[in-house]
């Protein structure tokens, strides 16, 4: 996890925010792993919203950790009629159709992953401004 350069972060809509798994699993790690690094909120539910009040809530909470979220975000309103139980698309899905919307998000991970990987390869992004590494107090005033 340490060595990508982006993150694609899925999740349902569980009680109008993130899964708690997902949230757990980001907390155990911790948020200089993912600092200065962007992501994907990648969002579904079983009714018509597609997971948006997780994706908001995601990314509030993505950016606490620095993992930045680029602006496409994907959304998949009534996942059970769009999937089918292997993970492809339903028969009465268009393929390319959600191949363009995914695409956009995608796109712009990659310009944005491409671009901080390059700087941090640079002399300028060999020292990163620092992340909270020992506590969130870190972040008091004086």
């Amino acid at each position: 996890m340490e060595a990508a350069d982006g993150y694609v972060m899925v999740s349902p809509e569980y009680n109008h925010s993130m899964s708690p798994a997902l949230a757990n699993l980001l907390n155990h790690f911790g948020s200089s792993l993912y600092s200065y690094k962007p992501s994907v909120i990648a969002t579904y539910s079983a009714g018509q919203w597609g997971g948006v009040r997780a994706a908001v809530n995601m990314r509030t909470f993505l950016s606490e950790l620095g993992c930045l979220p680029v602006s496409a975000m994907i959304h998949v309103p009534r996942a059970q009629e769009v999937l089918n139980e292997d993970g492809g698309y339903a028969e009465n899905q268009d393929a390319r159709e959600w191949g363009g919307y995914l695409e956009r998000a995608f796109e712009q991970l990659a310009w944005w992953a491409n671009a901080a990987r390059r700087y941090h390869e640079s002399e300028d992004g060999e020292k990163p401004p620092g992340a909270f590494t020992r506590s969130p107090s870190q972040r008091n005033a004086p």
